[in-house]
């Protein structure tokens, strides 16, 4: 580990955008493991810096903490579980259309509502 290149956690988190508070959190829910130095200094690599933005690519499309929790341990464990990760892909991908049809319909509503009341005047 002495030739990668390792970040603190206030290195850490301006190449993430997460506040330290953000990145312990996630460290207290298992997303993050990170390297401890002299003094348990926490130290990050590289490749912790792409498994968050991953992070924040599932967070961003709805994805629980919970539920981000169990794809990345399923990520953890390797090819044989795609299935599964596709699987709950696919479940969120049902609950966001979901979500997107009553956003639409909530649209639609108030643009009638709108042109409703402008009559009125």
């Amino acid at each position: 580990m002495s030739n990668k290149k390792l970040y603190s956690i206030g290195e850490f988190s301006k190449i993430t955008g997460l506040s330290p508070d953000t990145i312990r959190f996630y460290e207290r829910k298992q997303l993050i493991h990170p390297h401890h130095g002299p003094r348990r200094l926490r130290l990050y690599t590289p490749k912790q810096v792409d498994h968050v933005a991953l992070l924040l690519r599932l967070k961003a499309a709805g994805f629980t903490i919970d539920e981000i929790y169990t794809y990345t341990t399923y990520r953890g464990q390797g090819s044989e579980t795609i299935p599964t990760r596709v699987r709950l892909m696919n479940e969120k991908i049902a609950v966001l259309q979901e979500k997107q049809s009553d956003i639409t319909a909530s649209i639609k509503y108030l643009k009638e509502k709108i042109k409703f009341l402008e009559n009125q005047k």
